[in-house]
């Protein structure tokens, strides 16, 4: 099983993981939780699908399989999915939504 042909569960577990962070900490306001889960996830989702397998390209073309392929994908979605939590994060403490 190759990690190339898997980015499209590897970046909507990361894309789950978090959104499911922000709608647990908005549980206090259920129609905005909610919002921000339906929104957010599938934007999260598509943006972390294009931006891994654009990174990705040199090493599949190479014929690049097995637990490099992972282990490639894994610290680069972690690194742009933490990019994305900060981001949103900010986007929300400016919004007033966060503190």
């Amino acid at each position: 099983m190759d990690a190339f042909d898997r980015l499209g569960t590897v970046c909507l577990v990361f894309a789950c993981l978090v959104g499911a962070y922000f709608v647990f900490y908005l549980r206090n306001s259920v129609l905005l939780a909610v919002l921000l889960g339906v929104s957010v996830i599938p934007i999260l989702w598509m943006l972390g699908l294009n931006v891994i397998e654009f990174l990705t390209r040199p090493f599949s073309e190479k014929g690049m399989k097995g637990i490099m392929s992972w282990i490639i994908v894994i610290i680069l979605s972690i690194i742009l999915y933490g990019l994305c939590f900060v981001g949103l994060r900010q986007m929300l403490v400016l919004l007033q939504v966060l503190r």
